[in-house]
């Protein structure tokens, strides 16, 4: 049996890898409400699944600096892109400087004067002539080029976050963007506020966007930040670093809109909620464990009425009370889930204690998928009360209810088990339902209010759970059902070479 538990999550492997090709396509026809949400979440700008020319700093810097050497028709828009690339340029460009022509390097060299003037190394005045800007730049890389490494730029970033000082913070400024890198990981996993506050203030400084964290920030505010400068860091980061040997090939694959999207689900960073602009993650972490018990309730509960309701129904079969629990299934698949929640509600009003908003809630999940669970359980009660061996039990003077609970109950679990997983999708809609209606905190509030605003980022991370609860729910689904049939069971043995149950 775990042989046959672990060959089928094996399984699971491959139909979630279409799952998220599935839901990739999906991202694909979501409409965005401005171009800039649609380049930041699905990478509009990256080829689909392969990216045989993914471009660094170094391919954007070179075409820059081409563009602004020629002063061709682009040359505004290269100088542009140098200003915006700052320190992290200058290990590309600089060195190139004096193998280019005077008037040439002098366009290059104003180009980067907004740099100089970010690095606090300069003023507008100082370089507003093509040589003095040149003069600048080249004695400025003669005795800084050891500081732009990483090595070194890890070290003064660690340096100034851990002890923060003026003067190491100049010595951080001074690198621009060259230390992004240092920076982000500053970031990553830290609680420490002051720490927080170094990093997100220089990170602004360098690239002149984000969020900051500062003395009047509360933890909702640097949650807000850290996520804010994590998903723009995930989306911006091949184009402040250099790509090289096996980071190369690997941004053949992750430097597209499909490996951006996967790799972004395999860290656990599903981007960035446009309600709030905090961590969908976070915001999953703290509302899914409601819903979470809420479908685990109703789950259970439902399977409990379902099949003592299809138990009842199949012992009076060809009676009047037969009839009755028939006519209540009806009613009960005939009234939406709403109404069903909306009249519970008025048994507690609308401030009610959050333990009686969520039993109802569950109770009114609950028997909209008992409703529709007690028909198969009615008719796989009455297919097994009709063979030989229950005919058997009855003609020995056991009652119906006896031999149904004794005997059939185990057979009758089998369609309930398989299709609990098939269920969970109305589960979790019917969910989303009852939790607005009660005002329950979960994770329906946060989806509708998605729905109003388009927020991309929060709707498919809801597909992707709604997704993964599915394939474990059917994986659970078969194994539950392999243990209850001793003749599926055997036959799985037979199949992968073992030896079928006694």
């Amino acid at each position: 049996m775990f042989r046959y538990a672990i060959v089928q999550i094996l399984w699971a492997l491959p139909k979630l890898l279409a799952t998220s090709l599935f839901l990739f396509f999906v991202t694909t026809l979501i409409p965005d409400r401005d171009s800039s949400a649609a380049q930041t979440f699905r990478f509009v700008d990256l080829p689909p699944f392969i990216n045989l020319h993914a471009r660094d700093v170094r391919d954007r810097s070179l075409q820059a600096l081409a563009h602004v050497a020629q002063n061709d028709a682009q040359a505004d828009s290269g100088a542009h892109e140098l200003c915006r690339l700052g320190g992290a340029a200058l290990p590309v460009v600089l060195p190139l400087l004096e193998s280019l022509a005077p008037e040439p390097r002098g366009r290059v060299a104003m180009a980067l004067a907004p740099v100089a003037q970010r690095m606090g190394l300069a003023t507008p005045a100082s370089l507003e002539h093509a040589e003095t800007a040149a003069l600048f730049w080249t004695r400025f890389w003669e005795q800084r080029a050891l500081d732009f490494t990483q090595s070194s730029a890890e070290r003064e970033v660690g340096r100034l976050v851990d002890f923060g000082s003026d003067s190491r913070e100049q010595e951080v400024i001074v690198l621009d963007t060259f230390a992004l890198q240092a920076l982000m990981r500053a970031m990553a996993g830290s609680i420490d506020r002051p720490r927080l506050e170094r990093a997100t203030r220089l990170a602004r400084h360098a690239t002149e966007r984000g969020l900051v964290v500062d003395g009047a920030s509360n933890d909702m505010d640097i949650q807000r930040a850290v996520a804010d400068w994590h998903e723009w860091w995930f989306a911006h980061e091949s184009h402040f670093i250099t790509l090289e040997g096996a980071k190369r090939i690997r941004a053949m694959v992750i430097e597209t809109q499909y490996g951006k999207w996967i790799s972004r689900i395999a860290n656990g960073e599903l981007g960035v909620s446009a309600v709030d602009r905090q961590s969908v993650a976070t915001k999953l972490r703290a509302r899914g464990p409601v819903t979470l018990l809420i479908c685990t309730l109703a789950s259970l509960l439902g399977c409990l009425f379902a099949i003592a309701l299809g138990l009842l129904r199949a012992s009076r079969e060809g009676r009047p009370a037969g009839a009755s629990y028939t006519g209540l299934t009806l009613a009960i698949v005939a009234t939406p889930t709403f109404a069903i929640a909306g009249l519970l509600r008025h048994a507690v009003g609308p401030h009610g204690a959050s333990s009686v908003r969520i039993a109802l809630a569950v109770v009114a999940l609950s028997l909209s998928s008992a409703a529709m669970l007690s028909n198969w359980q009615y008719a796989a009660v009455l297919e097994a009360i009709r063979a030989d061996y229950v005919t058997t039990a009855r003609a020995r003077g056991f009652s119906v209810l006896r031999v149904a609970w004794k005997t059939v109950c185990r057979a009758a679990l089998i369609p309930m088990v398989t299709l609990a997983g098939l269920g969970i999708p109305s589960l979790l809609g019917g969910s989303f339902v009852v939790e607005e209606v009660f005002g329950v905190p979960g994770l329906g509030y946060e989806t509708l209010r998605a729905l109003d605003t388009h927020d991309t980022a929060w709707l498919m991370a809801i597909m992707l759970v709604s997704s993964l609860f599915v394939s474990l729910g059917l994986v659970v689904g078969d194994i539950a059902h392999a243990a209850l049939d001793s003749r599926v069971r055997d036959s799985l043995f037979a199949r992968h070479g073992g030896q079928p149950a006694k």
